[in-house]
Parts: C-alpha cells; sequence; structure tokens
C-alpha cells in the first residue's frame, strides 16, 4: 500500500509537469493513474487484493464503504474515466480542448488524492502503527 501511496504522488507531480510541458493528453492518464493508485492505497488497506485496474468507479465502489468522505468522490471518479476514451491517434480535438481536460483531470485527481491523504492521517495509528 505505501508503494501505490508514493506512486499516487509521483502520478500527480508528473500530471502537473506535463500540463506545464504543454503534454496534457499525457497529464490527463498520470492524472488518472494517480487517483487509482490513491485509491487502490485504502482498498490494500482495507484487506482487498485483487483491484480492478484503470477504473477508479470500480476502486471507489470498493472503498466507499471505508470512510464517508469517499462518497464525495463520485463525480471526480466518473469524470476521470473519460480520460480512458481519449485516443490520441484521432486528432479531432484541439490543444485548447486536450489543454482543458488535462486541467480538469489534474484537479480530479488532485481531489481525490487529497481526500485519500486525509483519510490516511486519520487512520494513521490504525495502520501503521508498529
Amino acid at each position: 500500500a505505501q508503494v501505490m501511496w508514493e506512486q499516487s504522488g509521483e502520478d500527480l507531480r508528473a500530471a502537473k509537469l506535463r500540463l506545464r510541458e504543454r503534454a496534457p493528453l499525457e497529464a490527463g492518464f498520470f492524472a488518472l493513474q494517480a487517483a487509482v493508485n490513491a485509491l487502490a492505497t485504502v482498498a490494500r488497506l482495507s484487506g482487498e487484493f485483487q483491484l480492478p485496474h484503470h477504473s477508479p468507479m470500480q476502486l471507489l465502489g470498493i472503498v466507499v464503504d471505508a470512510d464517508a468522505r469517499f462518497d464525495g468522490l463520485r463525480e471526480p471518479c466518473a469524470a476521470l474515466e473519460t480520460v480512458q476514451e481519449q485516443d490520441p491517434f484521432r486528432g479531432e480535438e484541439s490543444h485548447d480542448e486536450l489543454t482543458r481536460r488535462g486541467k480538469a483531470a489534474l484537479a480530479h485527481a488532485t481531489t481525490v488524492h487529497k481526500t485519500v491523504r486525509a483519510f490516511l492521517k486519520t487512520h494513521r495509528k490504525r495502520f501503521f502503527a508498529p
């Protein structure tokens, strides 16, 4: 779980960097991965080991009962699901639209990450006591 949590932070930083580098499509995918890893952290700590890959909504379904604050993540997780629908080979969207989507994905992933961080702080002794 600790590795997933650390990777979530790395993915969030990578998403921010990709936006600064004007690579918004990559930023969206890093944001999605940050949210998936953050939610997977909670799932692992809750005893779940068979986790869905690349689906924030499915992971949310697993962890929503762990803490009431996760219920507020339905909208951000649903929005992050659409990141997977972006096709870099279609070329139909303008760079401005891709940038808007990348920024939105980063905002949603940040919301997920902050919520998981608050959960981990609240339950630090339960999960991380020696």
